[in-house]
């Protein structure tokens, strides 16, 4: 073969290999994708996943499927979406439960260098609440009797780590008061047994708890931040009780492992960016309080940096131990 013709063949052997590559790239997504949820179904990340999904999949074109991974604070579920293939086809339904566990825990992965972050979902207020028939009413009650009787009333979470978890000792602390958790594999599990009468406190999102709240199944005792929510006028902020100084959110996010092709990550944060304002995602945040987020995947890092660094401080201004 002279070199002429052995240019030529090169070429069209070159050409054939890289076409399917292309090809597949074009066409993204090509098959279904999956949202990893790192805990038990029926919680709040569970529900913001699924709502997402239904919308991408929507858009997309192909199947976006929930499932749940649980278990160790929602590292499980973590450390199989990043060490999972990094086409775009695996996916962290991600909440500050991700960055708890990086400051307090010893994961086995990096939640910054390991994380390809993709964008944020939403932000939720948190609330307390009680089961109906509990002696308290405000959280001025349970300030008081958790004062006088240290150890005694106990709180459900999702799991040790958990922005539940977290989130409750850090109230605690701030009441000046002392609680006992009872960690679960999800915050729906906990839920249960706090209807069931099995423990006395749940910290949890406004958009899992509202409903219970509407409905008289539980009782809201206080709500993280300043202000009042539309959805959920009748519940006092832990603030105007006088409990100063307890401004946590739970937030959700997507993210996957490090090392999705760029243009991939563009194209499922404009898509998702665009299911975000759906008309019946924007209502379903709107009617509960939930603030929609969306952006970029820098500002996603950005928010998962800080948090690291903020529960780092929490944990040892309130001295937590994390068995």
């Amino acid at each position: 073969m002279d070199r002429r013709r052995f240019n030529q063949a090169a070429l069209a052997a070159a050409a054939l290999c890289s076409t399917p590559a292309l090809h597949a790239q074009a066409k993204f997504p090509s098959k279904p994708i999956r949202f990893v949820v790192p805990f038990a179904a029926g919680g709040g990340g569970d529900t913001i996943a699924r709502l997402m999904a239904q919308r991408l999949t929507e858009r997309v074109g192909q199947a976006v499927v929930v499932e749940n991974r649980v278990g160790a604070g929602g590292n499980i579920g973590a450390d199989y979406v990043l060490k999972s293939p990094p086409d775009g086809y695996t996916l962290l339904n991600m909440s500050s439960t991700y960055p708890i566990q990086a400051a307090v825990s010893n994961p086995p992965f990096d939640a910054v260098s390991d994380l390809q972050p993709i964008m944020l979902i939403s932000r939720d207020a948190l609330v307390l609440v009680v089961h109906p028939n509990a002696p308290f009413r405000t959280a001025r009650d349970l300030q008081d009797a958790a004062k006088k009787s240290p150890d005694k009333f106990t709180h459900g979470s999702a799991g040790i780590g958990s922005i539940a978890h977290l989130g409750m000792e850090e109230l605690a602390f701030v009441m000046g008061a002392k609680m006992v958790h009872v960690p679960y594999k999800g915050s729906s599990q906990a839920f249960n047994d706090l209807l069931a009468g099995s423990v006395d406190l749940v910290l949890t999102s406004v958009t899992f708890a509202a409903p219970f709240i509407r409905s008289g199944k539980v009782r809201a005792l206080g709500i993280s931040g300043t202000q009042r929510l539309a959805g959920l006028p009748d519940v006092p902020t832990f603030e105007e009780q006088g409990i100063r100084g307890y401004n946590v959110v739970d937030w959700k996010a997507i993210g996957g492992p490090k090392g999705i092709p760029a243009d991939v990550v563009a194209y499922l944060n404009t898509e998702l960016n665009a299911a975000l304002q759906h008309p019946a995602v924007q209502e379903k945040f709107r009617s509960e309080g939930t603030t929609a987020l969306g952006g970029t995947p820098d500002q996603m890092m950005q928010a998962v940096r800080e948090d690291i660094a903020r529960w780092k401080k929490v944990v040892q201004m309130a001295n937590i131990k994390i068995q």
